[in-house]
């Protein structure tokens, strides 16, 4: 069975009638429990409930509020009063929140700073990792695909720490974003093997497969065992989900390899692998 990272249920409508007209949002969650979230649903800008959710989103156990208190309940609210008074500094508006969910040519942008606010208040809950409410909204409001908040997502994530920008976009499931992180294997390779543990059957492979073919680009050309391991990932993707994700990350190496290395193509791949598997998987998908 695949193994896939925690759901994210920011921003999900939790109904309390069958005509689907009365519901909570949720608003807050920690992902603490090694199968289990720990959310609070919300009515406009108040917690109501506690619950505790497994990853199907099925209610393992939840309270009002007002009526009971637990140690984690309260330490959920204690955390969820911090983050707001931290949010409050900010200078956005409900105006300005409702612009946040239009493209950019959509968008009234009556106030001039909202890309910027958007984005500082991104780069502050990647280096937090706080749940945060843009990406709460943008679901619960159902926003634009391109809207202001997910344009100013990823310019955040284009300069925040990689390893932080990754923990963040996997504990919101921004998948979407997940393969720019690719470009980063240069500086940041302990990537390589959080992907292949969390993504490698998210979308079948094809997560996986963008950020490898995004890590091509940069990866050193004498980096020989990680360029290996790249190799061995693109082929086990092939095996897996039927894909060419190995002749196509060969395909950008080798143009690399041409124009940045004093080697033929069967030269460097002598030195990047002796395995016989992946050397004959090698030769396999040029051939294609």
């Amino acid at each position: 069975m695949p193994v896939l990272p925690p759901p994210c249920f920011l921003g999900k409508k939790v109904f309390t009638d069958e005509a689907q007209k009365e519901h909570y949002i949720v608003k807050y969650e920690d992902k603490t429990g090694k199968r289990s979230v720990d959310v609070l649903l919300f009515d406009h800008e108040n917690p109501i409930i506690f619950a505790t959710l497994d990853y199907e989103g099925n209610f393992l156990e939840s309270f009002y509020l007002s009526s009971k208190t637990t140690k984690a309940s309260g330490e959920a609210t204690e955390a969820y009063k911090l983050l707001n008074a931290r949010k409050k500094e900010h200078r956005i508006t409900q105006d300005d929140l409702k612009d946040a969910l239009k493209s950019r040519k959509n968008a009234k942008k009556k106030n001039k700073k909202i890309l910027k606010l958007l984005r500082d208040e991104h780069l502050e809950d990647i280096k937090n990792r706080w749940p945060s409410r843009m990406i709460t909204l943008q679901r619960e409001q159902e926003g634009e695909e391109d809207s202001l908040i997910m344009e100013t997502l990823e310019e955040a994530v284009e300069t925040a720490n990689p390893k932080k920008a990754y923990i963040f976009l996997k504990n919101h499931r921004v998948d979407s974003l997940i393969p720019k992180l690719g470009s980063s294997m240069d500086e940041h390779p302990e990537l390589l093997e959080k992907m292949a543990k969390d993504y490698f059957d998210v979308q079948d492979g094809l997560i996986f497969q963008s950020f490898l073919l995004n890590a091509a680009p940069v990866v050193p050309l004498e980096n020989y065992k990680l360029i290996e391991e790249l190799l061995y990932h693109a082929e086990q993707i092939d095996q897996v989900y039927h894909t060419d994700t190995l002749k196509l990350l060969l395909k950008k190496m080798s143009r690399r390899v041409k124009e940045e290395s004093e080697f033929s193509m069967r030269e460097w791949l002598s030195k990047v692998t002796v395995d016989r598997k992946l050397k004959r998987a090698v030769v396999d998908s040029l051939k294609k």
